[in-house]
């Protein structure tokens, strides 16, 4: 995995987690109405990822959504539209940007979201999804997680990106956990 989902650039709140909410769900839903509003065909999925989008898991409270671009490079193609619609650009890496949500942008729900634009059919794309999918299928694994992010937010309660570094050998192995479940090797 190119790198985990859950960190957000240039945060500085408390890591605090929250029980699962059904609400996140509505959330996402809300943004990606917002999202093909203003990208329409250029969007080629918009998806909920992460800890919001696996029920039962806690979280914190912001929506992480994956928007599945051509070319994400191309920040000509999509960038004014997000801008326009409450997103601000927070981190470029290679063959994908971060955007953040704008406290009360018009039309946005009231939980923030992170917005990850990548390539579409790309590896990153794929392991997101199989990640999220994953979590949700595997109850040991997800609470697995749950008590590692609990453990953390207290290690590491003022400092989200030492927080998030964390979580990441976690990830990447479930990841490959994923990986191997579609593809048994015996």
């Amino acid at each position: 995995m190119a790198q985990q989902i859950a960190r957000t650039v240039g945060e500085t709140n408390p890591v605090q987690l929250k029980p699962y909410d059904g609400q996140w769900s509505a959330y996402f839903d809300q943004y990606r109405s917002l999202i093909l509003s203003v990208l329409s065909d250029r969007a080629a999925a918009v998806e909920h990822i992460g800890s919001t989008a696996v029920p039962g898991l806690l979280g914190r409270a912001c929506v992480d959504v994956l928007l599945a671009v051509a070319e994400p490079d191309a920040e000509e193609d999509y960038r004014a539209e997000l801008e326009g619609a409450g997103f601000r650009l927070w981190q470029r890496e290679p063959d994908r940007r971060v955007f953040g949500s704008e406290p009360a942008a018009a039309g946005a729900p009231p939980c923030p979201a992170r917005l990850f634009v990548c390539r579409s059919g790309g590896t990153w794309e794929f392991d997101q999804l199989l990640l999220t999918h994953y979590l949700g299928a595997h109850e040991e694994r997800r609470r697995a997680y749950a008590d590692l992010k609990r453990r953390l937010a207290r290690e590491h309660r003022d400092d989200p990106d030492g927080y998030a570094l964390a979580k990441r050998p976690f990830l990447r192995e479930t990841v490959r956990m994923a990986h191997r479940s579609l593809i048994p090797l015996d």
